[in-house]
């Protein structure tokens, strides 16, 4: 009877963060084998390049990893991302394990006897459904036929009326949120929920997103197993999802031991620009307990001018001391130029135009040019003639 499936997804494995990932995956598996998981789900992305030689140590991490998997618990993969996955899981479904390894490179359904049906969807493309339609006709008729897609998976799982039906794809969902916080409005192919519904699985496993979440009362995005940028902030992990027959009983959200990344934005062109420093800043506003044990990324915008007065090594210092592995001051600096050649743009008179660009100069310009500026623009001909003359 299967009870407890471990989903995972978007381990995203390169050769450059081969020792983060290999710390991660090491305790998903060791994990899986203390729970006595019944099946392992991996919703796409395994990969982050889909040119990956098989003889690198990515290739290889993922190989051996999925082989552990699959000597505790059957393992399903669908593909993932074309610029990340490719057909590259193809080749997972040789390593060797006591349990079955099922990549599906196109929609398939497993059914495991005493266990569960499986349905496995890839990430829908144009050239998933040979569409050569503009993107919004085309996002329809991808919409139109998956739905068509989710009933006819849904009719065959209801072949096995006690076994759960679970539900695995790599895509976005209308409604679910970047690590950003930003909700995802429809810039891909997004599946609304509803849509998913129409295969009646009793749990939803996804990949794609980063950030973990709950959509609904049975979908679930795992998120990565690693911060893959610096806009990834929150908790990494994976779920255990636990069944009682076809009724979700429980999901449990695992971290990983992963590394902790913090990024901190100061604009320091603000009005409080002249009056606190990076660390007066960071004091103020309570940064030491976010700092701990992570690493730290600071990007600070500042005057040109000013730059020179920005002390990276004492703030470096002070977030070393407060706990941080490491810090990475990133200065972004803006010629006051720039910004002030803005009121040359806005003023309507020549008097003005004068007065702002000698402004930028820090220069005064004499009176009597003013006046012959105003002359020009707004004085009698003969005037500005005889003055000239």
């Amino acid at each position: 009877m299967f009870k407890k499936i471990l989903h995972t997804a978007d381990w995203h494995v390169r050769d450059k963060d081969i020792e983060e990932i290999l710390k991660c995956t090491s305790f998903l598996i060791e994990t899986a084998r203390q729970e006595k998981v019944n099946l392992i789900v991996i919703a796409a992305d395994i990969f982050d390049s889909r040119d990956i030689k098989l003889d690198c140590p990515s290739a290889r991490l993922a190989i051996r990893s999925i082989s552990e998997l699959a000597d505790i618990a059957p393992v399903v993969i669908p593909l993932g991302t074309a610029s990340h996955d490719g057909t590259a899981p193809e080749v997972l479904k040789y390593a060797k394990g006591k349990h079955d390894i099922i990549v599906a490179s196109t929609p398939d359904q497993a059914h495991f006897y005493g266990g569960a049906v499986v349905t496995l969807i890839p990430q829908p493309t144009k050239q998933f459904f040979q569409t050569q339609s503009d993107i919004a006709t085309s996002n329809v008729e991808i919409t139109q036929a998956m739905n068509g897609l989710f009933m006819g998976m849904g009719a065959r799982a209801a072949e096995y009326p006690d076994a759960p039906h679970i539900l695995v794809g790599h895509w976005n969902v209308a409604g679910s949120k970047l690590s950003t916080g930003q909700v995802l409005i429809g810039h891909e192919i997004d599946i609304p929920f509803d849509s998913m519904m129409l295969a009646d699985p009793d749990l939803i496993c996804l990949g794609h997103i980063h950030l973990p979440q709950q959509i609904g009362d049975r979908a679930f995005y795992s998120g990565s197993l690693y911060p893959l940028t610096w806009g990834e902030m929150e908790a990494k992990g994976f779920y255990i999802h636990t069944l009682d027959g076809k009724k979700l009983v429980e999901s449990r959200f695992i971290e990983t031991p992963t590394r902790k990344l913090i990024r901190f934005k100061f604009d320091l062109t603000d009005e409080f620009a002249d009056y606190l420093s990076l660390n007066d800043r960071l004091l103020k506003e309570n940064y030491e307990e976010a700092v701990k044990g992570a690493f730290v990324r600071m990007d600070v915008t500042v005057w040109q001018d000013k730059a020179s007065e920005i002390d990276k090594e004492a703030t470096k210092e002070y977030c070393v001391s407060a706990g941080a592995l490491d810090v990475d001051i990133r200065i972004i600096r803006v010629p006051r130029q720039t910004v002030r050649s803005e009121s040359v743009l806005k003023v309507e008179s020549l008097r003005d135009k004068l007065v702002a660009m000698a402004a930028i100069k820090e220069e005064t310009v004499p009176e009597s040019i003013l006046t012959k500026a105003d002359d020009l623009e707004v004085g009698p001909s003969e005037d500005v003639i005889r003055r000239a003359a």
